[in-house]
């Protein structure tokens, strides 16, 4: 019970009775160090034990501190705590490890041997991470443990993606988990969950952010060949499947001279540039692109080109630049790129009134959708309600977007009935599983001015 709530709550959290701080996050193999202030008035002797068991302190008098012979030779006890209980409890753990130290570090009353009462608001959580990593920059890629082979069981992998004050879109490009029991959530600084990963999720988008901290955790059970999402720099571009989408951005100073723009990592090359400003479209685009920038010899200007009758598996993704030719699988180059967002449901409103519905309602919606409903009211504040509202819980999904991109709910399940806070413009995304046996009813919902 305990690791599925850090995973679903990441940073500041109460697990159990432990609520005086936040999670602390130490990589297997390196130090962690804990540490919160005794609940006053505060209790003169005291263990500290991870879970119910396995004493690391024994503390008497308020201050001194016993270290036990578990832990005698991996802990350090760096508080300072005073003769009246009061100051900063902490300790250093050395080289710590998943499966021995990950977990909840609580108070108890007493001696080690007098299995005393629990100490509310005495404790702190510490989630040791196996494998992920920290990543900056606008742009990169993160893959599951062993991609394109099979992850592995029981695996609690933490990727961290920072971009400082550069707004970042994250996509997954390839995603292949067992449904269900190995998902990726990812969150962002805010520790808000933007997403929820299981299945066959290939291609999806995740709303920008400047931060985001991606968990992937797996069963002992069955597994799969993982992920590989890649993040830029640049808007997400959104047109509707059957229309013409145009994409555009500066190129980074200095200029590469040679280089193409391939959607994905693949060997699908869409423009190859040489001397910055001559571009040559390849076969597979010819007759469907348009090289519209105006870069000039010094490698400055926008670069941006109309994409006709765009499709959603053979357009929707990421646009990357990488150095060189098209053969030579040069690396990749930093904000250069965008993101886009084929529509393949849904559709755009106006007017501060009116009504859309899900698929096929009130039928039931079909399987691996991503619907997109755009309601601009102009400066007319709506409120939007969802007057029916019955999907597959946690599997078929609806977020609700302003126009700022905050997240402004996320429904699944029986929600008939919600109303959505007011605002001028909404983006309403319906996403669903795989599964036939997921599909329901869906919605119905209503939009009118105040």
């Amino acid at each position: 019970m305990v690791s599925l709530l850090i995973n679903h709550f990441p940073k500041v959290q109460t697990v159990c009775c432990v609520s005086a701080g936040a999670v602390v996050y130490a990589r297997q193999g390196s130090n962690a160090t804990l540490s919160w202030r005794l609940p006053q008035p505060a209790v003169r002797e005291f263990t500290v034990r991870r879970y119910s068991s396995d004493t690391l302190f024994h503390v008497t008098n308020y201050n001194k501190v016993d270290i036990t012979s578990t832990y005698r030779a991996r802990a350090e006890f760096t508080g300072n705590i005073d003769s009246s209980g009061s100051g900063v409890f902490s300790f250093l753990l050395y080289d710590v490890v998943w499966n021995s130290d990950r977990g909840v570090y609580r108070c108890y009353r007493g001696s080690p041997g007098s299995r005393g009462d629990h100490m509310s608001d005495c404790g702190q959580v510490l989630d040791v991470i196996r494998c992920g990593g920290d990543y900056t920059g606008s742009s990169g890629l993160i893959s599951s443990p062993n991609y394109p082979g099979n992850y592995g069981n029981n695996l609690n992998c933490v990727y961290t993606i920072d971009a400082g004050d550069t707004l970042i879109t994250l996509v997954f490009e390839d995603f292949s988990t067992e449904d269900w029991s190995d998902v990726v959530r990812v969150y962002d600084a805010s520790n808000n969950l933007l997403v929820h990963l299981s299945g066959d999720r290939r291609g999806y988008i995740v709303q920008s952010a400047a931060y985001y901290r991606v968990v992937f955790t797996t069963s002992r059970y069955y597994v799969r060949k993982g992920f590989k999402a890649v993040w830029t720099a640049g808007a997400v571009v959104y047109a509707r499947q059957g229309r013409n989408a145009t994409l555009s951005w500066r190129l980074p100073q200095p200029a590469v001279r040679e280089f193409t723009v391939r959607r994905y990592s693949s060997d699908i090359t869409l423009f190859h540039v040489t001397n910055y400003n001559k571009v040559d479209i390849t076969g597979t685009y010819r007759t469907r692109a348009e090289f519209t920038g105006n870069i000039d010899s010094s490698g400055s200007g926008v670069f941006s080109f109309l994409l006709y009758d765009v499709v959603w598996n053979s357009d929707h993704g990421v646009y990357s630049c990488y150095r060189g030719s098209p053969g030579s699988r040069g690396d990749l180059m930093s904000d250069c790129g965008q993101v886009l967002d084929v529509i393949r449901c849904g559709e755009r409103y106006t007017g501060s009134s009116g009504s859309f519905t899900s698929p096929n309602y009130p039928g039931n919606y079909g399987n691996n959708l991503y619907c997109t409903y755009i309601i601009d009211a102009g400066e007319t504040l709506v409120t939007l309600v969802f007057e029916d509202f019955i999907t597959k819980d946690e599997y078929d999904v609806v977020k609700v977007y302003d126009a700022s991109n905050n997240l402004l709910v996320l429904l699944s399940g029986d929600r008939r009935g919600y109303i959505v806070q007011s605002a001028v413009y909404y983006r309403v995304v319906f996403t669903t599983s795989r599964w036939n046996w997921s599909v329901r009813k869906g919605f119905t919902a209503v939009w009118t001015g105040m």
